[in-house]
């Protein structure tokens, strides 16, 4: 096709004046390279003919990217070929990038493959020291990506994207110049103009979360309502970022100290709760702990700085420590770890710890009271417990000193926990826990730590046959 002529066509169709503003205005005062991410479907074809004819200035510094997931065989070549066409009749540059070193024995989730395509444009933004990314967005994404945060309990900013301008710690910068464009009207325009693409038929199939949603979901409730939806999530996204918008303004004005203290000191009365939330997401973050905690962790620890208490909380190979207005993160030290060698275990024997402990192990007699008197408190997690021997791979254990990194799925728990957590929950303070033994199986499987509960797979059932009973002194 000849390519300058459709762009020309599809700008008269789609005029500078419709595309968002926000995206106009970065891309008119650019001075950057700029990356136009082009899967060669509808949507990023639309792209890159609508910024080619009305941003002419900015030609010699485009770049048509294409991202092969090699997901569809020959037809993922196809559309890599038909990309490079397309940047070929509008004479401009084209890098492509192949999903090489994906496992091909497991299943590729939504995630995997938008981390993947996300590392190819940070390499085109680093091998040019800045560049901006555009991408295809437009109005029908809105609404699939606010389900999809929904679901997945979003915070505010999250639930405010796609946005038409993200900017990045990294340098990257997005731009989505299509997010208010329906998706209907994007396609009679191609239409119009004659213009071609290539559909990913992938995505008339329900496998992945955002196709069940725009494949079933959406048109069933598009059906049974009169509002436009794709119009109204768009309008509620953006009230959404004026209001994330706002809370960044508030946060900037307030008396909070830099994200960057450690220790910090928190304002005596706290401004509301939306913006003690926000500056302990930017503190996490900084110091490398925000992955660690979820949304609801983050709001409980926010409703206890409101609450002017105090408490701790397990982060990593550390404590969060909240007291008197003050919090603080703190390492385990390494220096308190006490200096004694893993030991062998057997039936029979007793092994000598630090600080004159000992950890003894022996056969116990299988009887129809073993469950009663477990039942009853005869055995105690803190210092005596029973263990089925069949659920070991073999009797003899292994000895060593507490890590920060252990867990295991304790008695009856719903998962595995850290036992730096459950060491919290039970109160057993850190001068005692680095001198308490953790009790493994030869393939590392955590039997039992003084204190905490066995681990569940090593319980004693009404199947059991062969006891071991563990007796810490």
């Amino acid at each position: 096709m000849n390519g300058a002529a459709k762009a020309e066509a599809l700008g008269a169709l789609f005029p500078k004046s419709k595309l968002h503003a926000k995206a106009v205005d970065i891309l008119e005062q650019s001075t950057c390279q700029i990356g136009v991410a082009c899967s060669g479907g509808a949507d990023s074809v639309a792209a890159a003919l609508l910024v080619y004819h009305h941003f002419p200035q900015l030609r010699e510094r485009l770049t048509i990217l294409h991202f092969n997931h090699r997901l569809r065989g020959i037809s993922s070549e196809e559309d890599a070929s038909f990309v490079d066409s397309l940047a070929k009749d509008l004479d401009l540059d084209f890098q492509v990038a192949t999903w090489t070193d994906r496992d091909l024995t497991k299943t590729v989730s939504e995630v995997d493959a938008r981390e993947a395509r996300q590392g190819f444009f940070d390499s085109f933004v680093t091998a040019h020291g800045r560049a901006i990314i555009l991408t295809g967005h437009q109005q029908e994404d809105i609404l699939e990506t606010m389900l999809l945060r929904i679901a997945r309990s979003s915070d505010l900013a999250g639930l405010a994207a796609p946005r038409p301008l993200s900017e990045f710690a990294s340098g990257k910068v997005m731009v989505r110049p299509l997010l208010d464009l329906p998706k209907n009207e994007l396609l009679e325009g191609l239409v119009e103009c004659q213009i071609t693409w290539m559909e990913d038929t992938s995505n008339l199939e329900s496998k992945f979360d955002r196709n069940r949603l725009r494949n079933e979901i959406i048109p069933a409730w598009q059906e049974a309502t009169q509002f436009d939806l794709s119009e109204a999530a768009s309008n509620v996204r953006e009230y959404l970022e004026d209001a994330d918008n706002m809370i960044e303004h508030f946060l900037r004005e307030a008396t909070f100290p830099a994200a960057t203290d450690n220790p910090a000191q928190l304002p005596k009365t706290p401004p509301p709760r939306p913006l003690v939330r926000r500056w302990l997401l930017k503190w996490l973050n900084h110091l490398g702990l925000g992955g660690m905690f979820q949304r609801s962790m983050i709001g409980n620890m926010a409703q206890t700085v409101m609450a002017g208490e105090s408490k701790q909380w397990s982060a990593g190979s550390g404590f969060i420590r909240l007291n008197k207005g003050e919090i603080a993160y703190e390492e385990e030290s390494a220096l308190l770890v006490p200096p004694w060698e893993e030991l062998n275990l057997s039936p029979g024997q007793t092994v000598a710890l630090p600080e004159g402990r000992t950890l003894a192990c022996s056969w116990h007699d299988s009887s129809a009271s073993v469950l009663s008197d477990l039942k009853s408190g005869k055995y105690s997690e803190k210092c005596s417990v029973l263990i089925d021997s069949e659920s070991i791979n073999n009797s003899t254990l292994v000895v060593r000193p507490w890590q920060p990194g252990d867990r295991y799925k304790s008695l009856n728990a719903p998962g595995n926990r850290k036992l730096q957590d459950m060491f919290v929950d039970r109160k057993i303070p850190k001068e005692e826990r680095i001198h308490l033994p953790v009790v493994l199986t030869n393939d590392s499987l955590i039997v039992w730590c003084p204190g905490l509960p066995v681990n569940h797979i090593c319980r004693i059932t009404k199947k059991t046959k062969e006891i071991l009973q563990l007796t810490y002194t």
